[in-house]
């Protein structure tokens, strides 16, 4: 980690856990503290906090974070305009710090019951009285079990004589008899349509997708060139732009929409491959639709799921622009 403003962040992370950087106030107050003469790597820093990057960080997968730094970097970018250095630079600072930290203390188990010995006395005929009361003599309780079973047996033969008499219709015939299937819950579809007032790139090629429940679900464009277009790659030198990247989020509700277009005259002919992936999930699949355009003919125009774990993607789908 370079720079003082890092290694002072380091130094706070370990000393002061939880306390210092789960408040953006108290982390600007305690950085200006140590290295007041770095006030854009602070601004940078507490930025960072309250662009969500602490908290994502903490939930992040470890085989995800490298992919995590470029799309929270990014979100600060959009979010905040932080200048997009500066951005990964907090964001990698972040990740290092908290991957430094001392674990948390871990919550002893509660202690097991003990052990419940059977007491064997209870199974002998000749033992005395207990200071509770007698039990019932051995030779009652199985004429009492008899009885019980008698009970039952001509309660299932009532049951079956009334069943049989219930089952015929007038001509002695068989009445047909049906089965309860379980049934799905089914709720109206949300309309997955670009919210109005949403101003997108558009241009000889234009893709978009709609989804509308927390996850974050990221847009892949590959162009003819071989570039993957998406939220850490998000400008391609064939000049595609994804010019729209929601990060959604589990308490964010409504339309998210991401969107990827070349200029007029700016899109390179060849073939185009697009898939979606679910980056982080809610808990849920996500229902989402797609669209793309070539020279304002529609190209694709599905919907359909994705998948509720994170990593889960769509097939790829394919058009040709010329």
């Amino acid at each position: 980690m370079e720079g003082e403003a890092g290694t002072a962040l380091l130094a706070l992370v370990q000393s002061e856990g939880e306390a210092f950087y789960g408040d953006a106030t108290r982390v600007e107050a305690m950085l200006r503290e140590r290295v007041s003469d770095r006030p854009s790597e602070i601004a940078a820093l507490v930025t960072a906090v309250r662009a969500g990057v602490v908290t994502e960080l903490l939930d992040v997968k470890p085989g995800l974070r490298d992919i995590a730094v470029g799309h929270m970097a990014g979100r600060m970018v959009r979010m905040f305009g932080t200048d997009p250095d500066a951005a990964r630079w907090a964001v990698e600072s972040w990740a290092q710090a908290l991957g430094a930290a001392p674990p948390a203390e871990p919550v002893p188990a509660p202690a097991a019951p003990p052990p419940v010995t059977p007491d064997l006395r209870a199974s002998t005929v000749d033992d005395p009285p207990s200071a509770h009361g007698s039990r019932i003599p051995w030779p009652w309780v199985a004429f009492g079990g008899a009885a019980v079973l008698g009970v039952v047996a001509l309660v299932v033969l009532v049951r079956l004589i009334t069943g049989l008499a219930g089952s015929t219709g007038g001509g002695g015939e068989s009445s047909p008899s049906t089965t309860a299937l379980p049934t799905t819950p089914t709720t109206e579809a949300l309309p997955l349509t670009v919210p109005p007032g949403l101003n997108l790139g558009t241009g000889d090629v234009q893709i978009t997708l709609v989804w509308a429940d927390g996850n974050d679900l990221d847009l892949h464009v590959i162009d003819p060139s071989g570039t993957e277009i998406y939220f850490s790659n998000p400008k391609s030198p064939t000049g595609g732009t994804l010019d729209h990247d929601d990060t959604a989020g589990c308490a964010n509700t409504g339309a998210h929409v991401e969107n990827v277009f070349w200029p007029a005259g700016g899109a390179p002919p060849g073939r185009y491959r697009v898939f979606v992936k679910n980056y982080s999930s809610c808990g849920a699949p996500s229902r989402y639709s797609l669209k793309a355009t070539a020279k304002n003919n529609v190209a694709i125009s599905s919907s359909g799921t994705v998948g509720a774990h994170e990593g889960d993607q769509t097939p790829v789908s394919e058009f040709s622009f010329s």
